[in-house]
């Protein structure tokens, strides 16, 4: 589903609306929608997140190597830039918008790119960050618990694509409205061994909470154990019996599931390829 009150942003700002989810997959949706667009902020701006992507900032210094993915009309790079972060490639799907963006902001580098085909060598970056770009491939799933859908296995090409060019020590930083026992499981898969920290945050005016994943070489299974479910209700008879009594119903059955926890996991210190920023 679209975020609801991304959804509700769009329509204040009298946008031409998809007609159905699926065409936020569309790179001919976002050339005409950037053709009109000037700019608009996915989610949340730089200074909501900040403080928490601080932390990461700090660790590789102002002399970073940075990839963002579907960059949009975003002012996340040049607000990265103002604060000193110079080494910043811009990729997005959507021609139209590269060159409405390196003419904007010549001092930054964009590319048209599909996230997940990347045509950059292997351990380039430092820092990889999307913000709801991942979220543009899952619009058409039907089943956030369905991890063989398409949209998944779009997201995953792109996250093994991060990989290959995140160098060793690097980090990729995810922002999205995706709740953690959803997005954990694709963050935590077989191949791209990262330990994946969550924190929690709502930006100004927001309705719903949104979360940063921050991957790195690591162990997942941490956040695997807190944020994945099991393979969810079961019920079993305890013995062979024919009552039609509720109460005798009920002693007779288990179900058993294992629960998401709501709270955060981290230290607290922190088609083709769709278009956000």
């Amino acid at each position: 589903l679209i975020l609801l009150d991304s959804l509700l942003q769009e329509m204040d700002l009298e946008l031409s609306l998809p007609s159905n989810n699926a065409e936020y997959k569309d790179p001919d949706y976002w050339d005409k929608r950037f053709e009109k667009e000037e700019s608009y902020e996915w989610l949340a701006n730089f200074d909501e997140v900040k403080e928490i992507l601080k932390h990461t900032l700090d660790k590789f210094g102002k002399t970073a190597k940075i990839l963002q993915l579907g960059c949009g009309n975003s002012s996340l790079a040049l607000d990265l830039y103002k604060e000193g972060f110079e080494n910043i490639t811009n990729i997005d799907i959507s021609e139209i918008c590269v060159k409405k963006m390196s003419a904007k902001h010549q001092q930054l580098k964009f590319v048209q790119m599909d996230m997940t085909s990347l045509e950059f060598g292997e351990a380039t970056f430092d820092l990889v960050i999307e913000k709801a770009t991942l979220d543009s491939l899952l619009v058409a799933d039907r089943s956030p618990w369905d991890l063989t859908g398409q949209g998944c296995v779009q997201v995953s090409k792109a996250l093994r694509e991060v990989k290959k060019v995140l160098k060793v020590g690097g980090v990729f930083v995810s922002i999205t409205f995706s709740q953690p026992h959803f997005r954990v499981p694709l963050l935590a898969q077989g191949g791209l061994e990262w330990s994946v920290k969550v924190d929690k945050f709502t930006s100004t005016g927001g309705v719903l909470d949104y979360y940063m994943f921050r991957c790195q070489d690591g162990d997942p299974s941490s956040a695997v154990e807190k944020w994945c479910v099991g393979n969810g209700p079961y019920i079993e008879n305890k013995e062979a019996w024919t009552s039609s009594d509720e109460e005798e119903f009920i002693m007779k059955v288990n179900t058993s599931c294992l629960a998401s926890s709501s709270d955060e996991e981290g230290d607290g210190t922190e088609g083709s390829a769709g278009s956000c920023g």
